[in-house]
């Protein structure tokens, strides 16, 4: 998905949209009832996480937005604080804040409210939530934030950074069943909420315009996951259907080819340029597939694996991408060293359009040919094409139960294109090769 390019919500999911406004109502009934708790004698518990965390590149150019060979604090570092209230057996309310690096800008840090929901267990095997949550999209979805639970120094970005929030405003329900071979749980979740895609166009800067573009986006989504635990190992398969619109903003369909000359022409990427016109929808459907394991293979080393599959229906210029990464781990006292391997793909047809119209250019005679060819790069980059892999091998150290040091180095090639890539002006975001060092201390309290 890429700025102007968005998913769009259609007006024939109204219903939907109003449901979701209901459900947000506990966010704010999550809050309030934590507010009035110490005078009813509940069960208050608080705690907290953070992660300091530096990295560096060998490039000069940014990197999954911040990372370059200044060094920067800004990707990885996050502080949080989380208050859980049990009102009795049945009812309970949580509420999590976090400071962490801003959505809608490179240069803030923003405070904002992650879950904020109410639950209800009627039973021990059922759990039904409702507020702002964290859908189980991912292996670690639901810790991320949090960096002593994992021995990543970052979640391997080919798997992670493919949907644009796992954070929604609505109604999760949970069923779990035991077995003689282990648990099973069925999470079933309906929601939306806003949040904000960014995209990079490299000429803009030697236009006096910022590169970055940040566009709002409103993203409804409904899934079903289930996930299977057998001591240490743990398996998870998801299906998620994901809608959503960029706000202000239409989606075209595909960029239609003018020709001016024979052999002479441009991709109409913006409806200001003279051309047949773009094509728009209200929406396409984007359903998107998970798979993930993480399990103990013998002699104390671990493998943990993640798929996902998303797919961009009905319009030629959505970032359809597949991802995966595969990690072997082995602790050795404290110390738990690692190996990974992650891959990101757009599919043909994406990367072969991308090819098209960022190659494409106009003779010097042609009036306007410098406003077209700019136009040109542009249009290319808001298509934010993937293919990219990444080796890395880090290691965590276990100081105490609340708290580790970690390291890692991590080769990124891109092929083609990667839309983590803020290209300078002038320049191509293929081809690269980045060297990336990440240093973190993490802890909870």
């Amino acid at each position: 998905m890429n700025p102007s390019l968005a998913i769009r919500l259609s007006r024939k999911e109204s219903a939907m949209k109003n449901f979701c406004l209901v459900l947000r109502t506990p966010v704010v009934l999550a809050a309030a009832v934590l507010l009035a708790l110490p005078a009813a004698a509940v069960d208050l518990s608080y705690s907290g996480f953070g992660t300091f965390g530096y990295s560096r590149s060998d490039q000069p150019y940014h990197y999954q937005r911040f990372v370059d060979n200044d060094g920067t604090f800004q990707r990885d570092s996050v502080l949080g604080l989380q208050v859980d209230a049990r009102i009795n057996d049945q009812f309970s309310a949580t509420v999590q804040g976090k400071v962490a690096a801003s959505l809608k800008s490179d240069s803030v840090t923003d405070a904002t409210i992650s879950w904020a929901f109410l639950s209800w267990r009627p039973s021990n095997d059922w759990l039904v939530r409702a507020g702002r949550l964290r859908v189980p999209l991912y292996l670690r979805s639901e810790s991320t934030d949090v960096g002593t639970t994992f021995d990543f120094a970052q979640l391997p970005t080919e798997v992670y950074s493919t949907s644009p929030t796992t954070d929604l405003d609505g109604l999760a329900v949970s069923k779990t069943w035991n077995s003689a071979v282990g648990e099973w749980t069925l999470d079933g979740y309906i929601g939306s909420t806003r949040t904000t895609y960014r995209t990079y166009l490299r000429d803009a800067p030697a236009a006096g315009l910022p590169g970055q573009v940040f566009s709002p986006v409103k993203v409804s989504a409904r899934g079903l996951v289930l996930t299977f635990q057998n001591d240490d190992n743990l398996y998870r398969i998801g299906a998620h259907d994901g809608q959503a619109r960029s706000i202000g903003q239409s989606l075209p369909v595909t960029f239609p080819y003018v020709t001016i000359a024979p052999g002479i022409g441009y991709y109409q990427v913006s409806s200001q340029m003279p051309g047949p016109g773009l094509t728009t929808v209200a929406k396409a459907h984007s359903p998107t597939y998970t798979l993930g394991a993480d399990m103990a293979v013998g002699a104390d080393f671990r493998l943990i694996g993640e798929y996902v599959r998303r797919n961009v229906l009905g319009i030629r210029t959505g970032t359809d991408t597949q991802g995966a990464y595969l990690a072997v781990l082995r602790p050795v006292g404290a110390w738990t060293p690692y190996l990974s391997v992650g891959r990101l793909l757009s599919k043909p047809d994406a990367r072969d359009f991308y090819g098209k119209v960022n190659a494409n250019r106009v003779p010097a005679f042609i009036p306007g040919a410098a406003q077209i060819n700019a136009a040109q790069r542009a249009g290319a980059d808001s298509l934010t094409p993937f293919d990219q892999t990444t080796w890395a091998a880090g290691t965590s150290y276990r100081l105490s139960p609340s708290s580790k040091l970690k390291a890692e180095w991590a080769r990124t090639r891109v092929g083609l294109a990667s839309g983590l890539i803020d290209a300078p002006a002038g320049s191509e975001p293929g081809n690269q090769v980045i060297n990336v060092l990440s240093l973190s201390y993490s802890f909870v309290f």
